[in-house]
């Protein structure tokens, strides 16, 4: 989801918001952008599990 730059009083503008947690991603704040999804850094190993999920395995199992 884009939002268009809403500025605050502060100065700061949110630019993307997070798929998994849906905060705001703030102008200058570091995020991964994947697949054309906005994922905060917070979020990244949730995110991981889930497009993984399906790789999950057990040790001597195929």
């Amino acid at each position: 989801m884009r939002f268009s730059r809403i500025i605050e009083a502060d100065g700061s503008a949110i630019v993307q918001q997070c798929a998994l947690c849906g905060g705001e991603i703030y102008r200058g704040e570091t995020y991964y952008h994947i697949s054309g999804e906005a994922v905060c850094t917070a979020c990244l190993g949730d995110y991981a599990k889930k497009v993984f999920a399906p790789f999950i395995t057990k040790g001597g199992e195929q």
